[in-house]
């Protein structure tokens, strides 16, 4: 096969290296989104460049020779050097903020508010994850976050958030029979409970706590975990 210097283009490298890790020319287009024949025209074209052979082709796939072992290590380690470059300075320039909410908060507030944050800072790449529960405050890998009960969070620089309004929600022949009853007297209605694996949020407990009515260990109603 005799070279006829045609430039090789960093593409065509790119699927030489897809090519040698999937170890068929099919599966090396699927990762890259393209077709078999440009993987296999692309590598033919590498061959005719370099004057000799990369790949042995076999019916079950291809395997570099001896040349395209020696030739893959350089490239690989070329391009694993650019790409740290280029994370290197996307770093320094696009602040990483990771933020620990709630799904309820994360779908109700934060979602319709980030198309705005991200016009006013572009340079701040925002990170969402959420958890239900307040076990990994301080410990996750967030940097922010916004927990569902009140602390204490020692060791941790903390800011009021919001305050919240907790109101009683009913079907509208349930609320006609209870609106105007005193707080004791909603110790017999049909409450709805959530059983939470953790530590419990705002309940019915604290609810009458809140309102100087003494409640029972148990109290009646409809359990759900979510």
């Amino acid at each position: 096969m005799t070279s006829t210097h045609d430039p090789v283009s960093d593409g065509t490298l790119r699927m030489l290296l897809a090519a040698a890790q999937a170890g068929s020319f099919t599966l090396a287009a699927d990762d890259l989104g393209v077709s078999q024949s440009a993987v296999s025209h692309a590598i033919a074209r590498l061959e005719r460049a370099l004057g000799t052979t990369v790949f042995e082709r076999r019916s079950t796939g291809v395997d570099l020779t001896d040349v395209g072992r020696r030739l893959h290590g350089e490239v690989h380690a070329g391009f694993d050097r650019i790409d740290r470059a280029i994370e290197a300075v996307r770093d320094v320039h696009c602040a990483s903020v990771t933020l620990s909410v709630s799904t309820s908060l994360a779908s109700l507030w934060l979602l319709p508010r980030l198309a705005w944050f991200k016009r006013e800072h572009p340079d701040v790449d925002i990170r969402c994850h959420t958890n239900d529960t307040d076990r990994g405050v301080g410990r996750d890998e967030a940097d922010i976050w916004i927990p569902l009960g009140p602390g204490p969070w020692p060791g941790m620089n903390v800011r009021h958030f919001c305050d919240e309004n907790i109101i009683l929600v009913a079907a509208p022949d349930i609320a006609d029979l209870w609106n105007d009853a005193p707080a004791h007297d909603l110790l017999d209605a049909p409450l709805l409970h959530l059983d939470e694996r953790y530590r419990p949020r705002f309940d019915w407990h604290r609810w009458f706590e809140d309102f100087g009515v003494m409640s029972p260990r148990w109290l009646p109603g409809h359990r759900s975990n979510d």
